[in-house]
Formats: C-alpha cells, sequence, structure tokens
C-alpha cells in the first residue's frame, strides 16, 4: 500500500495452478474507496456480508421512533437456513445486485424499468474503456490476461470509435 499504483497480489486465482502470477494495479480512485472500508485487521475482507447486515440492523435500531416491545426483543431465529458469509462470491453479489433491480423494477412501467445487469458487465466496460485510452497491451496487463485475444473478447468491437471515425470519412 505504497506509491501512486499500489500493486495487489491475490493468494489465490484462477490461473495459479499454471504457475502465473497475478498482479492488480489498484490507481487513486480504488484507493480512496479501499481506505473507506479498512479496518485494524489488513488480513479481512474488506466487504462483508456478515458485517453489513450487522450494520444495517444497528442503523434500523437506531432510526425507530418507539421502544420495541419486551416481547419482540429477542426475535432472532435460533438457527436461520441462510447466515451471511463472511465475504462475498462473484455468485451473491451479482445476486444482490439481480435481486435489487428485481425490487426495483416490481410495479414500475416498462420505460422506467433497470434492464438486466450482470456483474461482468463491470470487467468488459473497464477493459473497453482501458483499450481506448492506452491500448490492448494496457487493458490485457490490467485484465490479467496471457493472450491478446481474450482482451479483444472482453473489450468488444468500440462503436463510438468507429462512428467517430464515419462522422470524419463519411
Amino acid at each position: 500500500m505504497a506509491g501512486k499504483v499500489w500493486l495487489y497480489r491475490p493468494t489465490a486465482h484462477k490461473t495459479e495452478h499454471h504457475g502465473h502470477e497475478r498482479i492488480i494495479p489498484i490507481g487513486p480512485k480504488g484507493q480512496e474507496i479501499i481506505r473507506r472500508h479498512l479496518s485494524v485487521d489488513l488480513q479481512a475482507f474488506l466487504f462483508s456480508p456478515r458485517k453489513a447486515m450487522e450494520e444495517r440492523a444497528a442503523a434500523l435500531r437506531s432510526a425507530r421512533k418507539n421502544k420495541v416491545q419486551p416481547s419482540q426483543k429477542c426475535r432472532k431465529k435460533r438457527r436461520p437456513k441462510k447466515r451471511p458469509g463472511e465475504r462475498y462470491t462473484p455468485q451473491s453479489y451479482g445476486r444482490a445486485v439481480a435481486e435489487a433491480i428485481k425490487r426495483y423494477n416490481r410495479g414500475r412501467s416498462e420505460a422506467e424499468q433497470i434492464p438486466h445487469w450482470h456483474p461482468h458487465q463491470l470487467r468488459h466496460q473497464r477493459a473497453l474503456e482501458l483499450k481506448r485510452e492506452a491500448g490492448l497491451d494496457v487493458a490485457r496487463a490490467v485484465l490479467g490476461h496471457r493472450s491478446p485475444a481474450i482482451t479483444e473478447h472482453y473489450a468488444t468491437l468500440d462503436t463510438a470509435k468507429a462512428a467517430a471515425v464515419m462522422e470524419k470519412l463519411g
């Protein structure tokens, strides 16, 4: 966590069994987000569903306008079927976003609804921005790809660039 760009080396990643090292550069914007969520335990996960649920419950309790009835004080389920985990997984945050969109869209007209969204769209969008601003090699390095063909898949066709060229050329 030193320098203008931090280099994060995850302890586990999907190509480690091939002997590849994964280095993720984190710029100033990412660093600011991380700093807001750092805790004393630097090995703890930055974003924890369990911690988020505890904070949400505490906020709801503090915002109450009247006292809790004595019979309602200990309403927690003794053994809930599903408990929040210590960390988010790729599937869990995707489901959380999909559920939030579903709730938002309920009862709204089609024009007001948020379209289907998937977390990988963030990666595709960032790949396209990196390719547009700094070129394919930089996008490939940031995304951690071995082959430029994979990066090309993520950084799909740049229709904005094509439209700009066609505007110039006619």
